[in-house]
């Protein structure tokens, strides 16, 4: 059979033990050599006694004869005279059969051969020898005790270690496995710590040769094994015979085993230490001296070999059970304790075990029989531990501490004052740490006085921090529980160990000291406990930023709290220390949060802790340092750190960059400031420009700054606010800078621009006074990278410019700043002192270098989108005339030469745009003209003139400029007006000026000072630019009625392709008429009939036919009626003599009636026709009395007699008087048509005589007094301020309402319901009345003013007189009729008693700002639709022309798009519906108005009357027409056409 190499305890008599055994382990596995022997990892060998072939051959030798003599035999081959193979071989017969002998027999055979075991024998026959004497002894039935001692000593007495095995195996046989010592129980204990110390010594020296020679660890020598199987036999004994022993033997034998625990360094050896220990303990005790010991190598075993932890610690636990309890805690305190001078101190890992065994004791809390262990003296033995400085130890301690920390039950039990201790020891521990749990490092979180470690010391560390975070969290939560009583003790702890706490347990501490004002004056260390959370939590940038923004909230709660009660130092200290490390700040929340700390304080701090506040904020931005950063992070920061974060679509949550966070906290400074402290007000204005003009700050910092900058406006009272509308949407729209365009356009560039950012090198600084007169040019390097782009930075309207909303109010303590000998002229009075007043031409120093150089898009844009809006508040720029004059000087400039600033621009915005943004500028400055000099004027003027054709988009804006100049600038204009009307003739191919055009004509033909030194091209410019409009207005409605016309013979839809509304074409026939009516009626009497031919032939030759359509025959009778005559008088009053004879004739297109006395036959003739009524009294000739014209007067003419013009005395010429008889265009020799004399035709004719013979416009005027908003109380109005007097009181002439026969639009003229005066304005050709709100009368019983809203609500076009300060809102006064409104607002707002009190400059000098608003749906139509600067002598003839075209446009817009019939057109249709019904019909044939029907078209005779060159001969249109279409028309047609012109033209026959 195999041997077991493990053998347990056998019963002697078991026969199995004679086949195998130790002996046998050896003899087939070791191999001898001088230091003992070893046993080989391979399996054994079977032995030779076990060989079934070689037993059975000898026994079958032996078995010869009879018993007796074969055992016999065997006896004598064993004796001692035989020789030692014959002796060895039959030993090993005889062990093999010893089992069957007699006991007498076993005994002689052991007597025979007990020698073979002396030393003097070969090794071979002393393994036999003890081999058999083991044998033997199983096989004897209870020896004597003399017996025994003999058998023991024998085993005993034999020192040869090479027999040990077999030595050990007799031993463990003759004492039954350890429980059988009787004869020699007081020898054995000496002879087994021999024996340990003997196999001890001879496995070490096994091992180190072993190790020596680069053996396996998993060979075990033979000396190792029988160590291990003598352990056991010792354990054994002591197990069944620790009574037999005395104490010190046990001692001598604990000793034995102590020493070989300490020195070994096999685990197997100290395995089997632990085991006799725990067995000794077991069943026996721990003699007292050996207790320290003994606990020594426990601790030690137990934190060294973890395997042996469970033995280890049964055994403690088994050791503190029995009587040694009390001795054995003291034992593993004193073990903790440091150690005395002259004693050893113990082994670390020997502190460590003792630790662990009292965290357990502890843990055990007195449960499954240990004793209990208090708290306190557990970490008192932690916090001695702490003196070996050992970074294991510590970590042992920090491990033990989390575990007992992590009961509740124990939590429960320590009391208040035991909490010192742990926590003391917890923070020694947390020294030794070098980083948090997560691996940031501890001087990055704030931590001084970090320990340097070892590499190897790493791990350990690593390990404390984690389990310290577990504790930190672990007194959290025990912290937040009502009942924990130690909350102050453990927040004191964390804020010991601050470098380790998450962040919750930070939150936790500032909580904790909030609410129990730890940081208010309450508490003594108030300051020094709010300085603590500064240093230990704000400081430190690795925490997060709700959790630093909530340490400034807590400071900035103790400011507000104490600031009444506790001194300004304190308060100064307290703020301060938050803010040391403002200007290395990186992170976006934390550095918002201190800036809006800043302005909270400063509002109310004194004057010299303001500038420092203000000094922290400026530095940040680092504007004085040779390279600015841009800001957006801290001096050390990286540049991936610097860069602005990225914002969400829409800011608002982040603010942009670092720099911007700081702006945005000084433009809430000085929102707060304004209205309380100029000097902080200033100096806050001062410092904003700076950055707004530092080209080395950010983009959205500057941005920021301006957005401020650009809403300063300045009262009437040269006081400062801020406006929250800049009311730039036009150019916005220009520039493509509304949010509806940005979208549109980053979503195309969104790919493009990803990969892209602009750069910028070193710029010039801020343009200072001194050099803002030179011009600077900048260098390639200084420009913006062409190409590249960015995120759009702003879009109008913004939704929230501003940080805050700021006081609608002005500020009462701030002011424009203004030197009275720097005026123009210049005057006297104090100057105003700098340092409380604001100095505005340090703006505008900032932004004329922008304006010249140009810049970043971003902020170039944005200069060119708001500067407009923010120069119309003349008053703001009372004391900047150097820098307005160089600013136009710069604009003018560009324009001039066509040299506009090299930026960057969008792919969606060309140069052209930035133009049309320079024009509307210097539109703007033209109301600082008194600045100017007369070349600088003319300079302005050029430059309108200019852009009619330099880019393609700016006609329109300079035709709006010239007509502005033309009420401000008359002289300047004059001087150019020829040449601008023929750059005008020269455009008026776009369809997209063609309003604007003939609005400005129309605006130029009332202001005759302007054309006084006009030639006749100049007038037949003019009237070619009528021409050619009427062309294409009457092209385009029938395109369109064709279209329709196919459309619908169809049946299918039809899309119209033109990009014109369909009521424009027929507003621009309408002002065309209007233009060339109004021109022609300016032209002085005696120079009217020469262009009379020149008309006509363009009015026919345009109609593109033989025929005259209802405008062209109406146009033509109001040439007849004012070629020769320019007198507008009274009617005369009613014929009421009895007997009058009355006759009415239709002649022509003409209605005569002869009103007669038959007696005295003095007569009335009357002559109605389209352009007005005639009336000529006649007498008989008789003595005394003539024939004569005696009255001549227009019907309907209640406005007094037009001004003479000084240069021409003649008001009426013969001509005149042919012409009323000729019948009108009807040229034609039938004779005049009877009327019958019936109630039909008179009612006709009283019919016709109410239709006017002008065109009747009726138009609301509204005052918006200061604040009003509403509805009711704007028109409660019942008076307006001095200026709206004097604006309205220009508008026209005042007229007593009750009586009179003009038409007043619907106001009450014969009870004065409506009020008792009403303003009215007429020219030839039109008749205005104004409601005036407040001139109607505000009744007590109409609260809601509805009888002066009938009368507002039912008009086209109202003036709104916006006195409130604030935007109008179009729909204010809703109504289904108000298409137009026209806002008049003072160029600087004032409130209702400075309105009444202020003493006004000259009218030339005051301006207000005129813009026209429209409903949805309405043409651009008018040059105010921007708006415009007008001074207070031009503005009622400036705004009542707007008003006058706004309502034809609203009337045609009224209408759909269809015709515009004006009252000499009803007038005409009256007399052709009059001759129809007599049933004759018109001489000339009338075309069908192509609104409604298609013509032919005939293109052979247009005309192009633009040329300035064409006479005024018969023929000169028929034959340019002919040169101009390259064809010959037929002459029969030719023929007909000049029939036409022959019968028409008045002018060959007068």
């Amino acid at each position: 059979m195999t041997p077991n190499p493990t053998p347990v305890d056998p019963a002697p008599s078991e026969p199995s033990r004679a086949q195998s055994g130790i002996a046998n382990v050896f003899r087939n596995l070791g191999l001898r050599n001088r230091s003992g022997f070893s046993i080989q990892s391979s399996p054994a060998t079977p032995s030779s006694s076990s060989n079934p072939n070689r037993s059975t051959s000898q026994f079958e030798y032996f078995a010869e004869g009879s018993d007796n003599g074969g055992q016999d035999e065997l006896l004598e081959r064993l004796r001692r005279e035989r020789p030692i193979q014959d002796r060895v071989l039959a030993a090993e017969i005889l062990r093999s059969n010893v089992g069957d002998f007699p006991s007498q027999v076993v005994a002689e055979i052991w007597h025979i051969a007990q020698d073979l075991v002396r030393d003097e024998y070969p090794a071979e026959a002393r393994q036999a020898g003890f081999k058999l004497l083991t044998a033997c002894l199983r096989a004897l039935n209870e020896p004597s005790a003399l017996d025994r001692l003999r058998y023991y000593r024998t085993i005993a007495q034999h020192d040869n270690m090479e027999d040990f095995d077999d030595q050990l195996q007799a031993m463990i046989v003759l004492t039954s496995g350890g429980r059988n010592l009787s004869s020699f129980e007081r020898e054995i204990g000496g002879l087994l710590s021999k024996w340990l110390r003997v196999l001890f010594s001879e496995a070490g020296r096994a091992r180190q040769i072993r190790k020596r020679e680069g053996g396996s660890s998993e060979t075990v020598s033979g000396a190792e094994f029988c160590l291990k199987e003598l352990f056991k036999f010792v354990t054994d004994i002591i197990k069944f015979n620790f009574g037999t022993f005395e104490e010190r033997e046990i001692t001598k034998l604990l000793s034995d085993v102590l020493s070989i625990s300490r020195k070994t360094t096999n685990k197997k050896d100290i395995e089997c230490s632990i085991t006799f220990i725990e067995t000794l303990i077991t069943y026996g005790y721990i003699p007292p001296d050996a207790l320290r010991p003994c606990i020594e190598i426990l601790c030690g075993t137990y934190s060294t070999i973890r395997d042996l932890a469970d033995d280890t610690w049964n055994a403690v636990s088994n050791l503190c059970k029995s009587h040694m309890a009390h001795k054995c805690i003291l034992t593993l305190l004193d073990i903790t304790r440091k150690p005395h001078r002259k004693s050893a101190p113990p082994n670390t890992n020997t502190l460590r075990g003792a630790l662990w065994f009292l965290e357990k004791l502890l843990l055990e809390n007195g449960e499954n029989g240990l004793p209990k262990v208090q708290f306190s003296i557990v970490m008192t033995a932690f916090r001695d531990a702490l003196s070996r400085d050992s970074p294991r130890l510590d970590m042992t301690i920090c491990a033990a501490m989390g575990r007992i920390l992590a009961r509740p039950d124990i939590l429960l039990q320590i009391s208040f004052d035991e909490w010192a201790i742990p926590l003391e020891v917890l923070v020694h521990v947390s020294r030794r740490t070098t980083e948090r749990a997560d691996g940031v490092s501890l001087q990055r979180l704030g931590v001084k006085n970090v320990p340097k470690i070892r590499p190897q010391d790493k791990e350990v560390n690593t390990a404390i921090s984690q389990t310290l975070f577990q504790i930190i969290n672990q007194l959290e939560e025990a912290c937040r529980q009502p009942d924990f009583l130690q909350t102050e003790g453990a927040v004191e702890f964390f804020l010991q160990v601050y470098g380790h706490i998450p962040d919750s347990t930070a939150e936790f501490v500032l909580n904790y000291y909030s609410s129990e004002h730890l940081c208010y004056p309450s508490c003594a260390e108030w300051l020094e406990n709010s300085q603590r959370l500064v240093d230990i939590f704000f400081r430190t940038r690795k925490r997060p930023s709700e959790l630093r923004v909530q340490v400034l909230s807590l400071i900035k709660d103790v400011y507000w709290t104490i600031r009444e009660v506790c001194e300004e130092s304190l308060l100064h200290k307290l703020v301060l220390v938050a803010l040391e490390d403002f200007r290395t700040e990186t992170d976006p929340r934390v550095l918002e949060a201190l800036v809006r700390m800043i302005v909270d304080v400063a509002a109310d701090s004194n004057m010299e802790m303001f500038d420092q506040l203000v000094t922290i904020l400026v530095d940040y931005l680092r504007l004085d340092e040779p390279t600015a950063i841009s800001p957006s992070g801290g001096g050390g920061a990286t540049e991936a750190d610097r860069m602005p974060p990225p914002r969400p679509p829409g800011i608002s949550g982040v603010q942009g960059s670092l720099a911007n966070i700081v702006l945005l906290g000084l433009v809430k400074m000085f929102i707060r400031n304004m209205n309380m402290n100029a000097l902080k007000g200033v100096r806050l204005y001062e410092e904003i420009v700076k950055i707004a003009g530092n080209t080395e700050c950010s983009e959205d910092a500057r941005l920021t700054a301006m957005k401020l900058l650009f809403r300063l406006r300045a009262d009437s009272e040269h006081r400062i606010f801020l406006t929250d509308n800049t009311e730039s949407d036009y150019l916005a729209g220009v520039l493509n800078r509304t949010v509806t365009t940005l979208d549109d356009s980053e979503a195309s560039t969104h790919l493009r621009d990803d990969d892209t950012a602009s750069s910028r090198s070193n710029r010039s600084s801020s343009v200072t006074q001194s050099a803002l007169f030179r011009t600077s040019t900048r260098t390639a390097s200084e420009r913006h990278e062409k190409g590249k782009r960015r995120i759009s930075l702003w879009g109008y309207p913004e939704s929230r410019p501003l940080p805050e909303t700021p006081a609608r109010e002005s500020s009462p303590v701030l002011q424009t700043f203004y030197e009275p000998r720097e005026d123009f002229p210049a005057r006297e009075g104090p100057t105003l002192n700098p340092k409380t007043a604001i100095r505005v031409s340090r703006w505008i120093e900032q932004v004329i270098p922008i304006i010249q150089q140009g810049c970043d898009w971003e902020i170039y844009s944005y200069v060119l989108c708001h500067l407009p809006s923010q120069l119309a508040n003349k008053t703001m720029f009372r004391n900047c005339k150097a820098h307005i004059t160089l600013l136009r000087t710069c604009v003018c400039d560009q324009l001039h030469t066509n040299r506009l600033p090299d930026t960057d621009l969008p792919s969606d915005v060309k140069r052209a745009d930035i133009a049309v943004s320079l024009l509307h500028m210097l539109t703007v400055l033209v109301s600082y003209r008194e600045h100017f000099a007369k070349t600088e004027t003319e300079g302005i003027v050029k430059a309108f003139q200019l852009g009619l054709h330099s880019w393609n988009r700016t006609a329109k804006p300079c035709i709006h400029a010239l007509a502005l100049c033309c009420y401000e600038l008359p002289g300047s204009t004059s001087k150019f007006l020829s040449g601008i009307l023929t750059k005008l003739s020269q455009i008026i191919t776009s369809p997209v000026v063609s309003v604007h055009i003939l609005e400005f004509l129309s605006a130029l033909a009332k202001l005759p000072s302007l054309y006084s030194n006009f030639t006749e091209p100049d007038f037949r410019n003019i009237f070619g630019i009528a021409f050619r409009y009427i062309q294409h207005a009457k092209e385009t409605a029938s395109q369109r009625s064709t279209s329709h016309a196919r459309a619908a013979s169809r049946d299918a839809p039809q899309e119209n392709s033109s990009t014109e509304q369909s009521d424009l074409p027929q507003y621009v026939l309408t002002l065309a008429y209007n233009v060339l009516t109004t021109w022609f009626l300016s032209l002085r009497l005696s120079e009217r009939p020469k262009y009379v031919s020149w008309i006509i032939r363009g009015l026919v030759l345009h109609d593109q036919s033989n025929h005259l359509d209802e405008q062209s025959e109406a146009c033509i009778d109001m040439l007849q009626r004012f070629t020769y005559s320019k007198r507008d008088l009274k009617p005369p009053g009613k014929l009421t003599s009895p007997g009058i004879v009355t006759k009415n004739w239709v002649n022509g297109m003409t209605i005569l009636t002869i009103q007669m006395h038959p007696e005295s036959g003095v007569s009335r003739i009357i002559i109605r026709r389209p352009a007005g009524t005639s009336y000529y009294s006649l007498r008989p000739d008789a003595p005394n009395a003539r024939s004569a014209l005696l009255q001549h007067i227009d019907i309907d003419s209640n406005v007094e007699e037009e001004a003479d013009d000084p240069f021409e005395v003649t008001k009426l010429l013969p001509s005149h008087l042919l012409l009323q008889f000729a019948g009108g265009t009807a040229m034609t020799d039938q004779r005049p048509i009877l009327l019958p004399d019936d109630e039909k035709v008179q009612r006709h004719i009283n019919v016709f005589d109410r239709t006017p013979t002008v065109d009747f416009h009726k138009i609301g005027v509204i005052y918006v007094g200061a604040g009003q908003t509403e509805e009711r109380e704007i028109l409660s109005n019942t008076m307006g301020s001095p200026d709206f007097t004097d604006f309205v009181d220009g508008l026209g002439e005042l007229v007593r309402l009750k009586g009179t026969d003009l038409n007043t639009g619907g106001l009450d003229h014969e009870e004065d319901f409506d009020g008792e005066f009403a303003y009215f304005w007429r020219d030839r050709t039109t008749e205005i009345v104004f409601h005036v709100t407040t001139m109607m009368p505000t009744r007590e019983e109409d609260p809601l003013c509805t009888y002066k809203k009938r009368h507002i609500g039912n008009d086209f076009v109202n003036i709104i007189f916006n006195n409130s300060g604030l935007p109008w809102r179009f729909g204010t006064i809703p109504s289904q009729f108000n298409f137009v409104s026209i806002v008049i607002s003072p160029e600087a707002r004032s409130s209702f008693v400075s309105s009444r009190l202020l003493t006004r400059g000259p009218d030339d000098k005051v301006f207000y700002r005129v813009q026209v608003c429209c409903r949805d749906g309405f043409t651009d139509i008018s040059p105010a639709q921007e708006p415009k600067m007008v001074s207070a002598k031009s503005l009622p003839s400036f705004v009542r022309n707007i008003a006058l075209n706004a309502s034809v446009y609203s009337h045609v817009f009224n209408e759909g798009g269809g015709e515009h019939i004006s009252n000499p057109r009803h007038r005409l249709r009256s007399i052709k519906q009059l001759r129809e019904r007599m049933g004759v019909p018109a001489s000339v044939p009338r075309a069908t108005s192509p609104i409604r029907q298609q013509t032919t078209t005939a293109s052979s005779r247009r005309v192009s009357a633009m040329s300035s060159t064409t006479t005024s001969t018969d023929y000169s249109l028929a034959s340019s027409a002919t040169r101009v279409n390259g064809a010959t028309a037929n002459s029969a047609e030719q023929d007909e056409t000049e029939d036409l012109l022959m019968s028409l033209d008045f002018s060959r026959y007068t």
